[in-house]
């Protein structure tokens, strides 16, 4: 057959069949173990990501209860000026008036 000899042809099989369990191997016993390792970080980080994005779901409430705060907030600092000028007030009107014998 084109003037190979046969144990030419017997080797270059051997060689062929060697690479094929060679990459099988490598395939089975480091590739595949590999892709589940990065499978199971993916899904770590996606559910990381998840839980993230969750958190994020809410900022709109969380903005609106900061916003209530602030404008309670403001309300209680002008009750607080009112009762200060208040009472400045009445200490002063006090002082204005006669002492009493």
């Amino acid at each position: 057959m084109f003037g190979i000899p046969g144990w030419a042809m017997g080797i270059g099989f051997i060689i062929v069949a060697g690479f094929a369990v060679a990459a099988t191997g490598w395939y089975v016993f480091g590739v595949l173990p590999q892709r589940h390792q990065l499978q199971g970080r993916t899904t770590d980080a996606l559910n990381e990501l998840q839980g993230k994005l969750d958190a994020l779901g809410d900022m709109p409430a969380r903005l609106a209860e900061v916003e209530d705060a602030q404008r309670r907030l403001a309300e209680v600092e002008e009750r607080l000026d009112f009762a200060e000028r208040m009472l400045a007030q009445q200490r002063g009107a006090e002082r204005l008036s006669s002492p009493k014998q």
